[in-house]
């Protein structure tokens, strides 16, 4: 909240919709400099593993180029460590980051998340991490996860069956006392005499 007011003057600088923007004040991160001053903005909405960089502004060119690098490599870091492996922009915020998006596939438009907005658009993405590998090893989390619930239920159940026979054990044991001692009170009752 307290960029707030700068994040305004950023976004109205790029001609950006600045009331529409503070209802996802979350979603950014800036760039200032020593002494506070920010600098620079840019948002990153994460869904699932696919991430839009959206609304990219600097308060002047000069500083754009000298805060570009800093504030792709914080979103770059921040991506990865939310699991993305695809970012996701359009074209003004294709350009701002250099090189590192090209422009998207038809095969890679297909996967791109409907929230981020329409298709129509000319769509840019950059890959950070191997789809197919990345698939492969949810997978492989998932069958491990699987496999240990699995195993875990198998213990609840061994120990389950463990209580149940040694409930059964004490009953039988309480009913072979319950016998033994009406038998021994039969056997040592006093008999009437016959007559």
């Amino acid at each position: 909240m307290d960029d707030l007011p700068a994040l305004r003057g950023l976004w109205q600088t790029e001609r950006l919709p600045g009331h529409e923007l503070e209802k996802r004040l979350t979603e950014f991160h800036v760039v200032a400099r020593p002494d506070g001053t920010i600098t620079g903005t840019a948002g990153l909405w994460v869904v699932g593993t696919e991430a839009l960089v959206h609304s990219v502004a600097f308060a002047t060119p000069a500083l754009a180029a000298e805060g570009r690098e800093a504030l792709w490599s914080h979103l770059l870091t921040l991506a990865q460590t939310q699991g993305v492996a695809r970012l996701w922009a359009r074209e003004p915020e294709a350009r701002w980051s250099g090189a590192a998006f090209a422009p998207a596939a038809p095969a890679q438009l297909k996967r791109r998340p409907p929230a981020f907005g329409p298709g129509r658009e000319r769509w840019f993405t950059h890959a950070l991490r191997d789809e197919a590998a990345a698939a492969a090893a949810w997978e492989k989390e998932f069958a491990a996860l699987q496999a240990y619930h699995q195993e875990q239920a198998e213990r609840v159940r061994r120990r389950a069956a463990f209580w149940k026979v040694l409930a059964w054990a004490v009953a039988a044991v309480f009913l072979a006392g319950t016998i033994w001692l009406l038998v021994l009170m039969f056997q040592t009752a006093p008999r009437p005499a016959p007559r």
